[in-house]
């Protein structure tokens, strides 16, 4: 029976991970890769309740909703190169950027842009 740890990576190691793991899939990734280092992301757990009094605790995996943040610019460019068969090639690349260990499984995907004031 596998066993989970429910941790989540710090944002810093997954857009590394999103990033290395990116250069691998190909070279069209690249300018994709180049953005991570730009991102920000935000995690909201779904999580089964495993601890409910009387129950037997089991290890199950969990979902995750997962969004990415990017500056306006960024995410303006990525509107241009994103196609929906792009997009789920870069939530298998999310999704495999976390650790089985973990437990979670990527439930809502989303990308975002994040407005910037100009001063």
């Amino acid at each position: 029976m596998p066993s989970y740890t429910y941790e989540l990576p710090e944002q810093s190691i997954l857009l590394s991970n999103i990033r290395q793991n990116l250069l691998k899939v190909g070279p069209e990734w690249d300018e994709m890769a180049a953005f991570m280092r730009e991102g920000h992301v935000e995690y909201a757990p779904i999580r089964n309740n495993p601890m409910r009094s009387g129950y037997k605790f089991v290890y199950q995996e969990a979902k995750l909703n997962l969004t990415l943040y990017f500056p306006e610019k960024i995410f303006n460019h990525m509107l241009e190169i994103l196609n929906p068969e792009k997009i789920q090639i870069l939530k298998a690349v999310v999704e495999s950027s976390i650790p089985k260990r973990s437990g979670y499984l990527i439930n809502e995907f989303k990308i975002r842009g994040i407005m910037e004031a100009e001063v």
